[in-house]
């Protein structure tokens, strides 16, 4: 096993005649901790190598059987695939695939793109004779052969608000703890309430940057907020980033080699050049850090609020009444307003040359839109995300 790029820190082991244990990435458990989880490899209770805090890879080797796991959130993937001189795996598909190059999935990337939803491959990835491990399944390697298993359980057992509030605290301020050592400088974004949640347990610890993307074309009440919240917590030291020509929905996407390469396509690419400004800001300010952000909260601890048109089609309008009043008391707006949206169909991703622009069209102008009110003629003209 090799690694490329990490370092030292975060990549760490353990050892015992036929067992071993690595972890690579952020892992919460100390060197003791691991040591003392070799026990736990000669098991195979798997699961228990997943509970520590943090967002990490894990190896375990039990004499010759080798459980590969990644983690829920996907921040390390694992895809793999066999041939005649055994199994290969590793956390880049595009690696695997270019041992011989085989070619991409057309089927698979089709399905990717149109539902944005990794599990709906299943075992498939974007290439060819290239495996992925599915999320809550670890890869299994044994002289028989490479296999997935189920090692979290599909369902969980209910817990009201007030069981479960104090569980989803302990478990942001562990993995939080976790990335800081007391060495190295802090900085987050401060915008939305994911990001300012974890700007502000940071700042239990310590002195942290925060910064705000502020333009006036978004719209939003994240500076408001973030100006009431660094008024409040001493130990966070806010900075505004102010929008530009150049920074806004899908800037820089004509030249696609300015762009990190991922072994699929990623959402976050459209806004690659606001994080980019972001981060700048951060660079003059203080040096290299831990960066906290909020990105992708609302889909870790929320359903889009999308699935209410689900509700009206299928004519659950109690139920799509009571989530609509939910919705609206979160984003303090009229009821009304959420169950409006949810009825109205999508507005087309590609406008006809002359037609009406979609909704919200020139909110956030994407390079060809000119800052019009409506698109010029045979010009993209793509509509902001509202998520």
């Amino acid at each position: 096993m090799w690694t490329v790029g990490w370092p030292t820190g975060h990549v760490r082991s353990a050892g015992s005649g036929p067992l071993a244990l690595a972890v690579v990435g952020d892992c919460g458990a100390d060197d003791q901790q691991l040591r003392q989880a070799l026990t736990t490899v000669r098991a195979s209770d798997w699961n228990a190598l997943t509970c520590w805090p943090g967002s990490y890879l894990t190896i375990a080797r039990s004499g010759e059987s080798l459980a590969v796991i990644g983690d829920l959130a996907r921040q390390h993937p694992v895809y793999w695939r066999a041939g005649a001189a055994g199994t290969w795996w590793s956390t880049s598909a595009g690696a695997l695939a270019a041992l011989d190059g085989a070619p991409f999935d057309p089927a698979a990337l089709a399905a990717h793109l149109a539902l944005a939803q990794p599990d709906v491959l299943g075992q498939r990835s974007l290439f060819r004779a290239v495996s992925r491990v599915p999320t809550g399944h670890l890869l299994l390697i044994t002289p028989d052969g490479a296999n997935t298993i189920r090692y979290e359980p599909v369902n969980y057992q209910p817990l009201n608000l007030p069981d479960a509030a104090p569980r989803v605290r302990a478990a942001l301020s562990e993995a939080v703890d976790t990335r800081l050592d007391g060495t190295r400088a802090v900085s987050a974004d401060l915008a939305g309430l994911d990001s300012t949640t974890l700007a502000c347990l940071a700042a239990r610890r310590g002195p942290v940057t925060a910064v705000t993307f502020a333009d006036a074309r978004l719209r939003d009440d994240d500076l408001a907020y973030a100006v009431r919240t660094a008024a409040a917590v001493p130990e966070l030291t806010h900075h505004t980033v102010p929008g530009c020509d150049k920074s806004v929905y899908y800037s820089g996407l004509d030249d696609l080699s300015t762009l990190p390469l991922t072994d699929a396509p990623n959402a976050y690419a459209v806004t690659a050049c606001i994080k980019r400004a972001v981060l700048e800001a951060v660079a003059q300010h203080q040096p290299a850090a831990v960066h906290f952000t909020g990105a992708a909260g609302d889909a870790v601890l929320s359903a889009p609020s999308s699935y209410l048109s689900d509700l009206l089609r299928d004519r659950r309008h109690r139920r799509a009444l009571a989530h609509a009043h939910a919705h609206a008391r979160l984003r303090h707006v009229p009821p009304l307003t959420v169950l409006r949206r949810a009825a109205r169909p999508r507005a087309p991703a590609w406008p006809t040359p002359g037609g009406t622009p979609p909704p919200n069209c020139a909110r956030l102008p994407a390079p060809g839109c000119h800052r019009q009110n409506a698109p010029s003629p045979g010009h993209r003209c793509w509509p902001p995300l509202t998520g």
